[in-house]
């Protein structure tokens, strides 16, 4: 299935469709929807859209001026909003749909299995309130705004407004227009961010400061004015107490910091290239001459023969260049040693992928890797 090439400088005086992949049981195809005026959806937006008697969220896969043939406009749902904007980059798309067309695969199903678990079937709606106002609204959205100021938080989730306001979705549009409220997607709960408290220098001048004290932010200066809350502790030997007196005394700042999660990892020593003998090099040299150029090479060679540091040595230029290196592993059993032998050679910039890691690592080492954190 072949998408049209998306025009992401729509004239939105012209009516725009937007193909959608929907969160939703059940739904095994892609759906359209009419963009609203004055809204902008870009390819990999994340998307709340009604879909028969609910409201959920989807993925935009491509827009397009000309609504297919076989659809009567009057019938197309508008979108509701955009939840997320540029959450995949645009390139993930064209390489989805290369991959589907390549293994002659339904692009839904390539959809389904890029993305890690959990990261829509699960997804949550939630509605901030961004600002108070003085402007006049609508009865429902003055019931809208009093109920988010109720929350400790000023949100709710979709599904709790929904019990509460009949005709949410226009209601929330309304605020949207005027800047007081945000639809955003919080990410399942089995794949919520992980946090973890960080300490931070702020100054080491601070009045009636202990020699404990003066030692802790001595430390946190030599290691670069940053460190996690429980290793600071660790090597100070000192209580949380020490620290929430600094952070009175304006020398530091206590707050959460996200983690990303990644699987257990053992120490590997640092690997250097071998010399390679002649059938060696010239395996790696031909790859190296193919780089750039979809050209496959079966490399043959009997266990022991030296066929991983080929693989290592091909994939170097590769990595120094700034790109990225994608390695196929048979079965996961193969998986930690092959992994030891390329962090050796590597270091940090090698991440694993595999059902065998939970759903929060593998939801981390995803977003790694989109983000080329991680390049392979």
């Amino acid at each position: 299935m072949t998408l049209p090439v998306p025009d992401l400088s729509l004239n939105h005086e012209q009516p725009c469709w937007v193909t959608v992949l929907v969160d939703s049981p059940g739904a095994q195809g892609l759906f359209t929807y009419r963009q609203p005026e004055g809204m902008s959806v870009r390819l990999g937006d994340i998307l709340s859209v009604s879909f028969g008697p609910q409201q959920v969220s989807g993925i935009a896969i491509a827009t397009q001026v000309d609504l297919p043939k076989d659809l009567l406009p009057e019938k197309i749902k508008p979108i509701q909003a955009v939840l997320s904007s540029g959450f995949f980059p645009e390139g993930y798309w064209p390489l989805l749909e290369q991959v589907a067309s390549y293994y002659h695969t339904p692009l839904i199903q390539v959809i389904r299995t890029a993305l890690p678990p959990g990261l829509l079937t699960r997804s949550q709606r939630r509605v901030r309130l961004l600002a108070p106002t003085h402007s006049p609204l609508s009865k429902p959205a003055e019931q809208l705004v009093k109920l988010l100021q109720a929350s400790k938080s000023q949100d709710y989730s979709w599904v709790f407004l929904q019990q509460k306001c009949k005709g949410l979705a226009s209601i929330v549009q309304e605020l949207s227009r005027l800047g007081l409220v945000e639809i955003y997607l919080e990410p399942p709960r089995s794949v919520q961010p992980k946090q973890q408290k960080a300490v931070t220098l702020i100054t080491t001048d601070g009045e009636k400061l202990t020699p404990r004290q003066t030692e802790i932010l001595t430390l946190l200066q030599r290691r670069g004015g940053e460190l996690w809350l429980t290793e600071l502790l660790q090597i100070t030997h000192s209580s949380t107490s020490t620290l929430t007196s600094l952070e009175k005394k304006g020398c530091v700042t206590i707050a959460p910091q996200e983690v990303l999660r990644s699987e257990t990892i053992t120490p590997v020593g640092q690997d250097q290239p071998k010399k390679l003998n002649l059938a060696q090099r010239e395996a790696v040299d031909r790859i190296h001459g193919a780089i750039g150029q979809p050209e496959p090479f079966l490399l043959h060679g009997v266990t022991g023969s030296g066929k991983t540091e080929v693989y290592l040595q091909a994939i170097a230029p590769v990595l120094a260049s700034g790109q990225s290196a994608l390695v196929l592993v048979p079965e996961i059993g193969l998986t930690p040693q092959l992994t030891d032998r390329f962090r050796a050679r590597f270091g940090a910039m090698v991440a694993v992928y595999h059902s065998g890691l939970s759903e929060g690592e593998r939801y981390d080492t995803w977003r790694r890797m989109l983000s080329s954190q991680a390049q392979w």
